[in-house]
Order: C-alpha cells, then sequence, then structure tokens
C-alpha cells in the first residue's frame, strides 16, 4: 500500500540560500547523457515516435519525489504533459528523462519510507533529521524526509549555532563555548545538542 501519493508533490522544498535544484537537475541530466544524447535511444527509436510511459513500483513504500520528478520533465522538455495518470508524449524525451527521474524517486521513496516508520514509532516526539547528508542532494534529503513525515533541523553550518564536542574542546570547555556563541550571536536565538544533563554540569 503507498502512502502520501497525493500529498507529497505539495511539500516544498526546505529553504537554503544557496541551493540551486534546478542547477542539480541539470548536471544529473548532463551526467547521464554526456553532451551525446542517448545514442541507444536516438539509433533504436524514431525521433517523432509518442509513447506513454508507467511508473510501477516492486513492493509498499511511501512514494516521493513526484514534484522533483515533475520539474526534471519539464526541464527536458517543457511539453511533456505529466499527470500521473496517462499522456502520450515523445518517447526520446521520455526516456532521456526517466532514469534521473527514477534514481531521484527511488532514493526519495526509500529515505520516505524508512522516516515515516521511525517517525511513526518515535510519536508523539518528533524525528529531526541531520546535515549527514550525500553531497550536492542536501535539499533533497530534507526534502524527502518532510515527505515522510519527520521534520528538517538545520540546513547547513549557516543557519544555526550546534555546539559539538571538538567546538567545546577546542574553546576549552562548554562555559568558554558558551560565551562565546553568546557574544558572536549578540544574544540572538541560541540552540544547543546534548547527550545529557551531565554535559551541562560544571
Amino acid at each position: 500500500m503507498f502512502q502520501y501519493f497525493n500529498l507529497n508533490r505539495w511539500y516544498k522544498p526546505p529553504p537554503h540560500p544557496a541551493y540551486d535544484l534546478t542547477a542539480i537537475i541539470m548536471l544529473a541530466l548532463s551526467e547521464d547523457v554526456g553532451g551525446q544524447g542517448d545514442v541507444t535511444c536516438m539509433a533504436t527509436i524514431p525521433d517523432d515516435m509518442e509513447v506513454e510511459a508507467h511508473f510501477f513500483a516492486k513492493e509498499d513504500g511511501v512514494i516521493a519525489g513526484i514534484a522533483l520528478a515533475e520539474t526534471i520533465f519539464n526541464e527536458v522538455d517543457p511539453s511533456l504533459k505529466v499527470e500521473w495518470s496517462q499522456k502520450d508524449c515523445r518517447a526520446h524525451n521520455i526516456v532521456r528523462a526517466e532514469r534521473v527521474v527514477l534514481n531521484f524517486m527511488q532514493r526519495m521513496g526509500g529515505i520516505a519510507t524508512k522516516t515515516k516508520a521511525m517517525a511513526d514509532a518515535a510519536h508523539p516526539a518528533l524525528l529531526l533529521e541531520m546535515t549527514k547528508t550525500a553531497p550536492v542532494l542536501r535539499l533533497v534529503d530534507k526534502w524527502v524526509v518532510l515527505i515522510g513525515g519527520g521534520r528538517n533541523h538545520r540546513m547547513g553550518l549557516f543557519d544555526m549555532v550546534l555546539i559539538k564536542d571538538n567546538h567545546i574542546s577546542i574553546a576549552g570547555g562548554v562555559t568558554n563555548a558558551l560565551k562565546s556563541v553568546d557574544s558572536y550571536l549578540e544574544k540572538r536565538n541560541l540552540r544547543m545538542e546534548v547527550e545529557g544533563l551531565c554535559v551541562l554540569t560544571p
């Protein structure tokens, strides 16, 4: 049984001041066709042929990446009509986009499915993700956590202070680290992750 099929397309990716999702999509498409195009497709399928494409999932889970898939299809060919039902479209452009779409959707679906299972098990607590994401796919990974029922933590090193062991060690202790942060942020919001109350005990 699939979940969130009609809902996850409405989850918008979390905001990031320096992330260009379109550039990531174009890079993914470019590395697939290598500037030459899909030579197998060009060799075997007439250029003007129209086809109907279907997505099939082999097991139950959370479908994720619908909005991203639509964006990818639009980047390949704005005339492609994607309605998640059925439409006839140019075969070449569908084949060119389908591997990139599937690569994203398979990864996103797996993460969303695992996230939903953990979020359900943790309820009523909230499940937060970290910044340990695949390089250049951070926004996509964080987006799919939202689809799976989790919550975003910080987007990177720029939007929230998170004091860790290495900061404490270099600063000379928790107290020094906190004083330095207070000075730097000039009393703005501070969020700190600790392993237990004993860490805060002098």
